[in-house]
């Protein structure tokens, strides 16, 4: 065990060690605040996460429209209705009320619009209960056809 007087000495150093550096960043920031100083240049690495970011950014935006977006363009959401009573949304496990807006999958489940949407925005292109592909793989759209127009305000029918 050391003795108290070489702990001592060796608490007293560190924090001496920690005051300087405090006071030395305290120092250097009031200096690049006033202009008098230039800040550190950032690493090369968080230079390079930077780029990558950005370049992935790019890539998305020039890739063209999100998942959720082809869907609301090819399936309009409705209104649940009172014909089937008890059901209810397998996202969520909420029981749909009669006003409620749901979208159908072409396999026939039903769920909230804001549940499935939000299933959307995570890139899942498949059915949440079934897995049943909700799009066609990109490959297999038809090119020789015109691109479809922008669906108009969706128009709410009852189920």
């Amino acid at each position: 065990m050391p003795a108290p007087k070489d702990s001592l000495l060796a608490y007293v150093l560190y924090n001496m060690a920690v005051s300087i550096a405090i006071v030395a960043g305290l120092v250097r920031s009031a200096l690049v605040f006033l202009g008098l100083a230039v800040p550190h240049p950032w690493d090369e690495g968080e230079e390079h996460q930077l780029a990558a970011i950005a370049a992935a950014a790019a890539a998305a935006a020039a890739a063209g429209p999100s998942l959720a977006d082809r869907f609301r363009s090819r399936f309009r959401p409705s209104r649940f209705g009172r014909r089937r009573a008890g059901a209810d949304c397998r996202v969520c496990l909420a029981r749909f009320e009669p006003e409620s807006v749901v979208n159908r999958l072409p396999c026939g489940h039903l769920f909230h619009r804001a549940c499935l949407e939000t299933w959307l925005d995570y890139d899942h292109a498949t059915c949440p209960l079934c897995r049943h592909r909700l799009l066609p793989a990109a490959g297999a759209d038809d090119s020789s056809s015109p691109a479809p127009s922008p669906a108009p305000a969706p128009r709410l029918a009852r189920i």
